[in-house]
This record gives structure tokens, C-alpha cells and sequence, in this order.
């Protein structure tokens, strides 16, 4: 996602949208961990390259990388909310390389971030990071296998997460990858580590009416066939008009309000961008700690 990031940085109409700082906090980490050179810059920035990947999204996704921006940009806004209303803790669960904490935390001293990650995944990240420069002091950087730890437990273990307060808890791209009850696990370890009126962003698989992907022929074989022989297959995904019910179940009220959720709504329209199609696996969605 980073990569892709990088590229609608290139992009004059799409560069405004993006989360800001985003696109360089993203290009020096990747740098930084080996994954993207010089060259590569230059071909993502390239006209012919732009083409390339609308083509291959006609036939899938349309828009999928522009939702992608997008996604980040809600994780954002919707962070930065959360702290202009008094929200003093921040949690990415399975954040990746992705800069959101380490992008605000010197903004905002007086929040505590923490991303909870695979050992392996974590240690790179930290590795790169300090290559360029300390840590800032409020970022903390947990190492747990989720599928073998519950997740309030890696987080009692840390002094400086308070249980009871209330939070922001970010999930992005992670949850299709967990089997149903891993990922009804994980939000009651949630729902134990965070105090009433925690903010819950999350990012679901959308299907369609008989249950299935929507997608396409070419785009349900991308994501299922291909997804499943590359070691990642998905294992959970729910129609949106369900979501709402199945969050109830786990302690969460669903935030279903389309100025708030609808990306296109929310960001192309008042951008004057109402023709640019905007469809990705997953959608985002809102819930709050009840």
C-alpha cells in the first residue's frame, strides 16, 4: 500500500487527497527498509505507468488504488478527530509499514501511540525507523503473534496503556485475513482494552447478496485463487447491511452515516472529482465502544 501511496503522490489531480506528509513519511521508510529505489520513483511517477494501472483496474477494481488513498486519509481525519476531542491513545493493530504513528506522534506529545505487530514485521519496522533517528518518546512499538496471544493480554503488559481510557483503535487490512472467530476474539479483547466511547476503525471485505466477493470473474480469481496461493488467503468478510448488528454483538455501535463512511462522497465530491470511480475490496467503516 505504501508503494501505492508513492504513486497518487505523482499525480497532480489525486496528490491533495492524500493524508498530509503521508506520501514522504511512506517514501523514506520504504527507502529505509530496502523496498523502494530511485528508479522505481521514477517509474511510478511516470504517465504511461498512470495508464497501465487504470487499464488493470477497469478489468478489476476501478479506482482500487485511489480508494486505497483515500482509506488512509479517513484513517487520518478520523484519528485527528479523535484527538481534537480529547482522546489521549492511539492502537493500530497490525500496522505494517504504515506511518500514522510515527507521523503524528511528535504532533501530538501528549498522546501515546502504540502499534501491536507480528515480532518479525515489528523488528524490521523499528530497525528502519531508528535508522533515521530516535524514536519519538510517546510512540511504542509492541512485538506479539496475535494468533497465539490475545491482544488485551499484550496490552496489559505495557505501563503506558491505560485500559480504561478511552481510545482510538485502528484495523486496517487485517481482519479479512482472520478466520470468524479470530476476528470475534479480537474485538472482545478490544472491547476489554479500551474504555466507553473508544473510536474503532476498521476496514471490512465487502460481499454481495448471495455471499459472495463482489467482484468479477478476473477480480474474484485476483483475490481468492491468487491471494490464497501467495499464503493469504481471505477467511472473513460481511455484507455491509450486516456489519451493523454484528458490531452490536461485540460491544460496538456502528457509525453507518454516508458523510462520515462514503469515500466518494466524503472526499471526490467536494474535490470536484465526481467521475473517478472509487471501489476496493474493502470498505471502511466506523464503530464506538459502548
Amino acid at each position: 500500500m505504501s508503494r501505492i501511496i508513492a504513486m497518487l503522490a505523482r499525480q497532480p489531480r489525486f496528490a491533495p487527497l492524500l493524508p498530509r506528509g503521508a506520501a514522504e513519511a511512506s517514501e523514506r521508510l520504504l527507502h529505509q527498509v530496502g523496498l523502494l529505489r530511485p528508479w522505481m520513483l521514477q517509474i511510478l511517477g511516470a504517465p504511461w505507468y498512470g495508464r497501465l494501472v487504470s487499464a488493470l483496474e477497469r478489468h478489476t477494481f476501478p479506482g482500487m488504488c485511489l480508494e486505497i488513498g483515500l482509506r488512509k486519509r479517513f484513517m487520518d481525519d478520523e484519528t485527528r478527530a479523535a484527538l481534537a476531542d480529547g482522546t489521549r491513545q492511539v492502537l493500530v493493530v497490525g500496522a505494517g509499514l504504515d506511518t500514522l504513528c510515527w507521523r503524528l506522534a511528535p504532533e501530538f506529545p501528549e498522546v501515546t501511540f502504540v502499534e501491536v505487530d507480528h515480532p518479525a514485521t515489528q523488528a524490521m519496522k523499528r530497525e528502519a525507523l531508528g535508522g533515521m533517528g530516535p524514536l519519538p518518546s510517546n510512540l511504542h512499538l509492541a512485538e506479539a503473534d496475535l494468533s497465539r496471544v490475545p491482544l488485551d493480554e499484550v496490552l496489559s503488559r505495557l505501563p503506558v496503556w491505560r485500559m480504561e481510557a478511552p481510545s482510538v483503535v485502528i484495523i486496517e487490512a487485517v481482519l479479512m485475513y482472520l478466520d470468524p472467530a479470530s476476528v470475534s476474539a479480537l474485538l472482545k479483547a478490544l472491547h476489554r482494552s479500551t474504555g466507553p466511547g473508544s473510536q474503532l476503525l476498521l476496514t471490512c471485505v465487502r460481499n454481495d447478496e448471495h455471499g459472495r466477493l463482489r467482484a468479477g470473474p478476473v477480480t474474484r480469481w485476483v483475490t481468492e485463487t491468487g491471494l490464497r496461493r501467495a499464503g493469504e488467503p481471505l477467511l472473513w468478510d460481511i455484507r455491509e447491511g450486516e456489519l451493523a448488528f454484528f458490531m452490536e454483538r461485540h460491544g460496538f455501535r456502528l457509525d453507518e452515516s454516508p458523510e462520515r463512511v462514503d469515500l466518494h462522497r466524503r472526499y471526490l465530491v467536494p474535490a470536484g472529482l465526481l467521475e473517478e470511480p472509487v471501489e476496493g475490496v474493502e470498505f471502511p467503516a466506523v464503530a464506538k465502544r459502548c
